[in-house]
């Protein structure tokens, strides 16, 4: 019996550390990527998309997201914000966040508008082929520091160089479940299998 339970406590032993030693590394992966800020400049400032509400009023995330943007903006380090994400009619996501900025100081002439995107690879891909035509190489990437990741890894897939900027603001109530996600998500975008769909 003392035999049978060794065996099954090394077992259990290997098991655990199959199961905890690649979900450390790959949090680890999402936290470096995109949990501790640059201090670069860089041709544009990237803003992904997130829920809009009623009345088109931003979420709270999308909010977080935006006045990070706005402040990165007013601080000269980078002359354009590029906001993507889309959505139906006035519920545009690309859209209120461009009315957002404009609102909160940011010249109109200085935001660029992509609002054909669905996921974070569309806005990777729609992003990428808009600043490839404007001649931009850099962007600094503002998301939750969760998404910073992820959205820098489609970005950089098309040959954009990427720094994080995680945004600020209160955590968020599902907060755990959208980290466990983006440890799944992002080897899945790193090896493209997203786009089998």
């Amino acid at each position: 019996m003392r035999e049978r339970l060794h065996i099954l406590k090394r077992w259990l032993k290997r098991l655990a550390l199959l199961v905890v030693v690649p979900a450390v590394a790959l949090f680890g992966w999402v936290v470096f990527a995109g949990g501790i800020e640059s201090d670069a400049k860089a041709d544009c400032i990237v803003v992904p998309g997130a829920a809009v509400w009623r009345n088109r009023t931003p979420s709270d995330a999308l909010e977080y997201r935006l006045e990070k943007a706005a402040f990165l903006y007013r601080e000269g380090r980078a002359p354009w914000v590029v906001v993507t994400g889309g959505g139906v009619g006035n519920y545009a996501e690309g859209e209120v966040m461009c009315d957002w900025l404009i609102g909160h100081g940011v010249p109109r002439d200085a935001i660029v508008v992509e609002n054909q995107s669905s996921t974070t690879r569309d806005s990777g891909l729609n992003v990428a082929r808009l600043m490839h035509a404007r001649g931009w190489k850099s962007a600094l990437v503002v998301s939750q520091w969760f998404h910073v990741a992820r959205t820098r890894l489609c970005l950089e897939q098309e040959g954009v160089d990427t720094y994080p900027m995680p945004s600020g603001g209160r955590t968020l109530i599902k907060e755990p479940y959208f980290v466990g996600r983006e440890m799944i998500a992002l080897p899945a975008y790193a090896l493209r299998l997203d786009e089998l769909r």
